[in-house]
This record gives C-alpha cells, sequence and structure tokens, in this order.
C-alpha cells in the first residue's frame, strides 16, 4: 500500500517586519527578548550580533543601557542568505531619556 507524504517546498530564509521588527523597544531593568526570527525549509539558522558580539535572538535578559544600538541578524539555509538590522531604543527605568537615538540623555 502507498503511504501519502507530505512534501513542504523549499525556500530560502525569509525574515519580514512581523517576524523580525526592524525598532524595538526595551526598557532598562525589564527582562527584554531580541525579538526575530526567520522562515524557510530547510529551517535557516539565525545568528544575532551587536557590534560583532553575538547576542541571541529569543532570550530573555535583563536590560541595561549598553543594550541600546543595532542588532544584525542573518539567517541562512543552504539556499541563501537573508540579513536583517534591528535598531533597539531602551528606556531609562530612573529619570528622562531614551537611548539609542542620536545618544540619549
Amino acid at each position: 500500500f502507498l503511504v501519502p507524504i507530505l512534501v513542504l517546498p523549499t525556500a530560502g530564509p525569509r525574515m519580514d517586519d512581523g517576524s523580525c521588527p526592524p525598532h524595538q523597544n526595551w526598557t532598562e531593568g525589564q527582562d527584554e527578548t531580541l525579538r526575530c526570527w526567520a522562515r524557510g525549509n530547510p529551517p535557516p539558522q539565525l545568528e544575532c550580533a551587536k557590534d560583532g558580539e553575538p547576542f541571541p535572538a529569543g532570550v530573555p535578559r535583563p536590560v541595561t543601557r549598553a543594550h541600546a544600538g543595532t542588532y544584525r541578524c542573518r539567517a541562512t539555509n543552504p539556499l541563501g542568505t537573508a540579513q536583517r538590522s534591528i535598531t533597539v531604543v531602551v528606556h531609562c527605568e530612573w529619570g528622562r531619556g531614551v537611548l539609542g537615538r542620536g545618544g540619549g540623555s
């Protein structure tokens, strides 16, 4: 007898505003997550970094002012590569000001 097998079409990595928002707002002192994921078949490997230092997406961590800035995420599978830049703005818990926009205060 025959068993039907679902075959998914192959596709290179894809990231868009829904899966990897280009602007993210975090609050100093809170646990935040770099929101970014990629679609593709086979499933792509996702690597993100800030200033050349690896920074895993999807992992909650306590936020400091040093987290403000631009993160670069790269998704790769055998069919290609997709890249995305994410700007993270950190809202300071104490005092006024926002970091990540032209230096902040």
